[in-house]
């Protein structure tokens, strides 16, 4: 990650697909994946609200087979693309944790006062 928060370039996460990031923070070092659909993209947390446990067992898989939905490799919940509300397995209507980004150009960079100072590892 560039010292101005951009994580990628867009044409890094193929369409219908994501990436995943480890970053680290002042206080904690966590992993958030980012997807694209088109121009429509999104980032959570890569932490299962049921578990606590990252959402791809092969790295940058996030994607079920059926293309539409995130899913969790360890126990199959399916979360919505555009809120990360799980609609199927053990914890229906939890949430993913979102993740402020934005698009600058062709780049995508960390967005707000919570990754200032962030950098990926």
């Amino acid at each position: 990650m560039n010292p101005d928060g951009t994580l990628c370039r867009v044409a890094e996460i193929p369409d219908g697909g994501g990436k995943g990031f480890v970053l680290e923070g002042a206080e904690e070092r966590f992993a958030i994946f980012v997807l694209r659909r088109g121009d429509r993209i999104v980032a959570y947390r890569n932490r299962c609200p049921h578990r606590g446990t990252p959402l791809d067992w092969l790295p940058d898989r996030f994607i079920a087979a059926d293309g539409e939905h995130i899913l969790c490799a360890t126990h199959g919940a399916l979360f919505r693309f555009e809120d990360g509300v799980c609609i199927a397995g053990p914890c229906p209507g939890a949430r993913l944790e979102p993740v402020e980004i934005r698009r600058k150009g062709e780049k995508l960079q960390l967005s707000g006062p919570r990754y200032e100072g962030v950098s990926s590892k």
